[in-house]
């Protein structure tokens, strides 16, 4: 890009999210059963955004998945 190479206009920081232990989240509420709970956590998750919508989709279509999300319940945070 030939024309964007001038003087920085402007800059502003991006703000993501994160799990205390920067894993993703993905697991049923604890209280509503019928509905699921996903943090992909910025831009890591972009990259599996694909697995992650079709863990999603299992989930809400068939109540479970074939893919281990054990790693990422809820359980792990003491819950």
């Amino acid at each position: 890009m030939p024309d964007a190479n001038g003087a920085q206009l402007a800059a502003e920081v991006c703000m993501f999210t994160n799990t205390p232990d920067t894993h993703f989240l993905i697991d049923f509420h604890l209280v509503h059963s019928q509905t699921v709970i996903a943090s992909p956590c910025s831009g890591h998750g972009f990259k599996f955004a694909s697995a992650i919508g079709e863990i999603l989709a299992d989930l809400l279509t068939e109540g479970r998945t074939r893919f281990d999300i054990d790693p990422f319940r809820l359980a792990r945070f003491g819950m």
